[in-house]
């Protein structure tokens, strides 16, 4: 590839926003980095590390997965000898400035998934460092953004799941990208993973996979690890999905665990058996949490009154279709009666009315493509 295919209609200064033949001409820049990449994988830690996750070397191809080495300058260096300038590899991300105002790689020593946009572009990277990396150093880096790369627009592996997801597959959204690969690959066409990259999950998020997806007829299923952290992401996440879809659920991981880990340790077989049965509605995971809080205090009637008074607004907030079910649930949990647990989640309507309008504004399905 010569200079001219990658590093023209690219190269002058720009701001945040691109004409369409500038973006043309970073994609083609990514194209050739993840060349780069995918020529360095032989010989790495990578395919081992991949083989040890139980990924094999035909999936490792299907998501073209590549190596960025461990030197300073190894793509930059290829890149100025094809004439790109240093102020065209900055703004494309595949280098940065050092400390000392050397143009270095932005990824060094990191397994690399390309991270494609909903119509294909290839915009940008996630880098995953070895196990053994160095204290401080981040288990995964993405490109910095561009006008290509925005984390909070792009799902990694919407592109390579969109055959399935027009053919019903469900989404499952994960955290990261082997957590995504590991759905994908077990799912066998009737679940396929996505992540956000490197941020929590947006709106936008969500929209763009609505356009590729029937959301309604699908549902979603929110796989995050059963840590804390990965609950709260999961409850925000009930928030987002719900002007979309009525039908999400939630996957019931043990402490430690994720989509990856299972393959790993049990196989593709155990861990698309674990989508398809050991979930429940994410629904549910909202009122528990807030009902968990109170735990300690349940036995005693002023605890469970305090429990009704925090979960009742929440029910309140939610569809109309998940109201009688979590009423119902949350009577039972707290040994109080139905007519009790009604009256609360009534009373607590006129201040979560507001924010359920502005719900029911957000568009309910977006135009498939």
């Amino acid at each position: 590839m010569t200079a001219c295919h990658v590093c023209t209609r690219a190269g002058r200064e720009q701001g945040p926003l691109c004409s369409d033949q500038e973006k043309a001409g970073f994609a083609r820049l990514n194209v050739f980095a993840a060349r780069f990449f995918r020529d360095r994988l032989s010989g790495s830690w990578v395919p081992r590390y991949l083989e040890d996750r139980g990924f094999t070397p035909a999936v490792r191809g299907r998501w073209q997965v590549g190596y960025a080495p461990a030197t300073w300058g190894a793509l930059t260096r290829r890149l100025l000898g094809l004439g790109c300038s240093d102020t065209l590899i900055e703004q494309s991300g595949l280098g940065r400035r050092s400390g000392r105002g050397d143009l270095i790689d932005t990824f060094r020593d990191r397994a690399m998934f390309p991270v494609r946009s909903a119509n294909g572009t290839l915009a940008g990277f996630i880098g995953r460092a070895p196990e053994d990396a160095a204290p401080g150093v981040p288990k995964y880096l993405n490109s910095p953004a561009s006008c290509l790369y925005n984390k909070g627009m792009l799902l990694f592996g919407l592109w390579e799941a969109r055959e399935a997801l027009a053919a019903e597959a469900r989404p499952v959204i994960v955290e990261g990208p082997l957590d995504a690969i590991a759905v994908t690959t077990a799912g066998q066409g009737h679940f396929v993973g996505v992540a956000p990259c490197g941020t929590a999950l947006t709106v936008p998020h969500i929209s763009a996979l609505s356009r590729v997806a029937d959301l309604r007829s699908a549902g979603v299923l929110v796989a995050f690890d059963a840590d804390p952290v990965g609950q709260r992401a999961a409850i925000r996440a009930y928030d987002l999905l719900s002007p979309f879809t009525g039908n999400a659920d939630t996957v019931d991981f043990q402490p430690g665990e994720d989509p990856a880990q299972i393959l790993a340790r049990e196989g593709p077989a155990n861990l698309a058996g674990l989508l398809a049965g050991r979930t429940r509605p994410l629904a549910d995971m909202v009122i528990d949490s807030e009902v968990d809080r109170w735990d300690r205090w349940l036995r005693y009637p002023e605890g469970q009154i305090g429990a009704l008074r925090a979960a009742a607004p929440l029910i309140a907030a939610m569809p109309p279709a998940h109201v009688a079910r979590q009423v119902a649930r949350l009577a039972a949990r707290l040994c109080l009666d139905h007519a009790t647990v009604t009256g609360a989640v009534t009373d607590a309507l006129p201040q979560v009315l507001p924010a359920r309008t502005a719900h029911q504004r957000l568009p309910q399905r977006q135009e498939r493509v």
